[in-house]
């Protein structure tokens, strides 16, 4: 036998005695269909580095199998795992178990922490989790478990994590009744959510301000009522408080002004009302989201709100607020997001919006009862601004052609507003442009070849405006990201271009209620096509590309309400609802002779 401590001698590697039960999950859970396995199968797991496997001597003390394919021949399966004894961290999320959580897990008394979320897990949770007294984390959110939550959950002394809310991309978990005051035990507990849980009933449970080790509060959409009680203030390690979509009302208790911790604040979509920004307590100046909107909120936004100088996201939308913008917000220079729609906000859209907020990314001021014009200086030097939404409000004047300066803008919405004046060329120089609505307005002028420099435009609505000329065909074809084109209800002249059932992402496009003429092209039918109800014939649909099969996707086209000339074939009329117009002789005169250049006939349509 070569000396193991010789150079070119064997070494020695430790042989676990847990490599069967893992050979075993590996054949019960279909291993060769993992997404990755390295050297599963090959020698010691731990002396060989199988994929996930953690080790400690020759003993499994985690397996870390997230994101890997895995599912099980039938329901999910423990047999196999169970017997890992030394077993500490088990992660077996975002994979393909489906069935109730097999009996086998609460045998693995020395498990630390247990992610089973984004599966497909189903059943109700058993009291026995109440004896995995080891347990620190349990995160099983995002599945479809459903039922009571165990008053036994409160034998797990160590648990510092709880997830059983969360919604995932296919699943969630419908937990009901109320929250057990059995869990008050929990006092070690940091984070804990149930958000998503709507049958869970009740008030906010005010017991919950005796787990004073809470860093981490969601139960967002847990449908609870009633008032947020005083001993909310008792959490003074909170740093994430969301409840929002819940049913609660009234005020903010005094308790909140001890949550001087607390970087997040979510009660978005509840019931409160009245003056809350002004009770808002100034102590707070740690939060770094502010989420109220959705609520019944009156009154304006005091000169106090400066004193949150750390704040990157404010939301106060869907509310009855009154009064300017708040010029409370000048001062807070580190924000990114303010969303101020769906208020009764008045006057002109301060220009030191665009200056004194240097990090501005989105602004939402849609739906207030602002007027005057828009300061296209000041937003031209937005150097960070993303989305300016500006819609349905009392805006006068022409669009500035400053909007189209600033570099990273990529949403505009003045929609619904009393804007005249045509459409600057220097949209062109809006190159990360992808949503443009202009939609609703009194503009006039031809749409501008330039717009085919803004080649990320996917959204381009005009309609309901007075735009003249012909549709300028070779600047939108140039656009390739292009999906909705709508241009109705304006004066729009000339023919229709057959690109329209050519272009690789135009999936809808509206020409309707326009001065369009001419032939309808054959090009917008292919009478090939299956049409869905067992017969041939459809609007050509989208070719393929790298996230779709061909004719997978649909195309609507809209012509109706122009006038085209008659006749037209049956299905321009049934899929374009195109329409067309008779030529009608209104008067025959002969009076002139061929001195004078013959028969004048006056002919319409």
């Amino acid at each position: 036998v070569p000396d193991h401590s010789s150079k070119n001698g064997y070494q020695l590697v430790p042989t676990s005695t847990d490599k069967r039960a893992l050979e075993e999950f590996y054949d019960e859970c279909n291993g060769v269909r993992w997404s990755v396995q390295k050297n599963w199968g090959v020698g010691e797991p731990c002396a060989n580095g199988w994929h996930g496997v953690v080790c400690v001597g020759s003993r499994v003390t985690e397996l870390w199998m997230n994101l890997n394919n895995v599912a099980c021949w039938g329901k999910f399966n423990l047999t196999a795992l169970s017997r890992l004894d030394e077993l500490r961290y088990l992660d077996l999320s975002d994979n393909l178990f489906s069935g109730e959580i097999p009996s086998e897990l609460f045998q693995m008394k020395k498990l630390q922490s247990l992610v089973l979320s984004s599966n497909r897990l189903t059943g109700t949770l058993s009291p026995e989790f109440g004896t995995l007294t080891s347990l620190r984390h349990l995160d099983l959110s995002a599945n479809g478990l459903s039922g009571a939550l165990p008053p036994e959950f409160s034998g797990m002394k160590s648990l510092e994590v709880l997830y059983l809310g969360e919604a995932g991309l296919e699943n969630r978990n419908n937990f009901g009744g109320r929250i057990p005051v059995e869990w008050a035990d929990l006092k070690n507990l940091r984070r804990l959510s149930l958000s998503g849980n709507n049958l869970i009933t009740g008030k906010f449970p005010p017991w919950l301000g005796t787990l004073s080790n809470l860093e981490e509060l969601t139960l967002s959409g847990c449908s609870l009522t009633g008032a947020l009680p005083t001993s909310i203030g008792t959490l003074r390690h909170l740093r994430l408080l969301d409840l929002s979509g819940n049913k609660l009302v009234g005020l903010l208790p005094e308790g909140v002004s001890s949550l001087t911790k607390l970087k997040h604040l979510k009660l978005h979509g509840n019931k409160l009302t009245g003056h809350v920004l002004g009770t808002l307590p100034l102590t707070l100046r740690n939060l770094e989201t502010l989420d109220l909107g959705g609520n019944r909120l009156t009154g304006g936004v005091p000169s106090s709100f400066s004193a949150f100088g750390k704040l990157e996201y404010l939301d106060l939308s869907r509310n009855k607020l009154t009064g300017p913008v708040p010029k409370s917000l000048k001062h807070v220079t580190s924000l990114r997001t303010v969303l101020l729609h769906e208020n009764q906000f008045t006057g002109p859209v301060p220009g030191w919006l665009f200056v004194n907020l240097p990090s501005l990314m989105h602004l939402y001021l849609d739906n207030n009862l602002l007027t005057g014009k828009l300061p296209g200086a000041e937003i031209a030097g937005a150097a960070l601004l993303k989305e300016l939404h500006l819609g349905n409000n009392r805006f006068v004047g022409a669009i500035p052609a400053g909007i189209f300066d600033a570099p990273r803008l990529a949403s505009l919405r003045l929609r619904g507003n009393k804007l005249t004046g045509s459409i600057p060329h220097e949209i062109g120089r809006a190159v990360e442009l992808a949503r443009l609505d202009l939609s609703h307005n009194s503009l006039t002028g031809t749409i501008p070849a330039s717009i085919a420099n803004a080649t990320e435009l996917a959204e381009v609505r005009l309609s309901h405006n007075k735009l003249e000329g012909p549709l300028p065909s070779r600047s939108l074809r140039e656009l390739p990201m292009l999906r909705e084109l709508h241009v109705n209800n304006n004066l729009l002249v000339g023919s229709v271009p057959a690109w329209l059932a050519q272009h690789e992402c135009l999936r809808h496009v509206d020409l309707s209620n326009n001065k369009l003429s001419g032939l309808i092209p054959q090009a917008l039918w292919d009478e090939l096509l299956d049409d869905g109800d067992g017969g041939f014939g459809a609007v050509p649909k989208l070719p393929a590309r790298h996230d779709r099969y061909a004719n997978e996707e649909s195309r609507v086209v809209s012509l109706g309400k122009n006038p085209f000339f008659c006749p037209i074939a049956d299905w321009a009329r049934d899929e374009l609802q195109a329409t067309c117009v008779f030529a009608e002789v209104l008067a025959i005169d002969p009076s002139f002779g061929p001195r004078s250049g013959g028969t004048e006939i006056v002919v319409t349509g």
